[in-house]
């Protein structure tokens, strides 16, 4: 698929969730997954030295945020980190997206961050989404 076949599709998505989440719609967060798959796949197809490219990975991990998946929103950035030639302004732009989710986590959830580290949750998080409910049987 062109690039500019997938700008117009990530712009009708965005307006889609958008809309949905100014609604108060349930399913909001399933229209940032799919913001999230498409921004993903514009940035396998754009270089991070373009701005375009850079653009693409930042709204990937934020759309996964939005969708309220931290888990993939982390395995993006650290995707997007890994890259050769990676610019440091999206390194630092990448971080910053990730550093301020944790605060809004540990902020929302203050019990939890005090006795929890959040490295620890995120670890469970990701095992737990990558065994299923039944992986604790295990």
């Amino acid at each position: 698929m062109s690039t500019n076949a997938l700008n117009i599709l990530v712009t009708g998505a965005i307006w889609r969730a958008e809309q949905l989440e100014e609604q108060g719609i349930r399913s909001a967060p399933l229209a940032w997954a799919e913001v999230s798959s498409l921004e993903e796949e514009l940035a396998r197809a754009l270089p991070a030295s373009q701005p375009e490219g850079r653009i693409a990975r930042r709204g990937a991990v934020r759309a996964a945020l939005k969708a309220r998946d931290v888990v993939r929103a982390q395995a993006l950035a650290e995707s997007y980190l890994a890259e050769k030639g990676v610019p440091e302004t999206l390194q630092t732009a990448l971080r910053g997206i990730l550093e301020v989710e944790a605060r809004s986590l540990s902020d929302r959830f203050r019990y939890a961050a005090k006795h929890y580290d959040l490295g620890d949750a995120r670890h469970l998080a990701r095992w737990f989404q990558q065994a299923g409910a039944f992986g604790l049987a295990a």
